[in-house]
């Protein structure tokens, strides 16, 4: 598989031109990892932003007490990475391989040249991004809505007044 390729068929990616797409894929690396693989952990500061391309990547968070919550399952074509990478604080949750997946993966010196806003592609690749947060930021809302039904809900699981 080429990268470039996969990266051109995202929907994010349909703003940037053929030389962006070259850009951000020349700058990426493909790897392929065993099942049980961490990429992310919990608390500590995320170095590189990470487009799952097969497989799938659990997203899970530990909480007060040890207690283990299961957040979210990405599929290919999602990023993760992002809030840690974006904001220079250690990261929520831990990403961890949920069988045998293929990862690209940005270094962090790269996701900085690429998110210039002062340039044409950091415009582009910043849709890119924002694209996926707002994923990312859905995900978060129907989670939460979901735990406020648990806790406030009627038996049909949805939030009474």
């Amino acid at each position: 598989m080429l990268l470039r390729n996969y990266l051109r068929n995202l929907p994010s990616f349909q703003y940037m031109s053929e030389a962006d797409v070259d850009h951000v894929a020349a700058a990426m690396r493909v790897e392929e990892y065993p099942d049980q693989h961490v990429f992310i952990y919990q608390g500590r500061l995320n170095k590189e932003l990470f487009l799952l391309l097969d497989g799938k990547v659990k997203v899970n968070h530990y909480g007060n007490g040890g207690r283990y919550y299961g957040l979210k399952t990405l599929q290919p074509g999602e990023f993760f990475g992002l809030p840690s990478l974006s904001e220079g604080k250690p990261a929520l949750a831990s990403c961890q391989a949920s069988g045998p997946v293929k990862v690209a993966s940005l270094p962090f010196s790269a996701y900085l040249l690429l998110y210039q806003p002062d340039s044409e592609i950091g415009c582009r690749f910043q849709h890119v991004i924002a694209s996926q947060l707002a994923r990312d930021l859905h995900d978060r809302h129907d989670a939460l809505r979901g735990l406020l039904a648990q806790v406030y809900g009627d038996k049909s699981g949805k939030i009474v007044a």
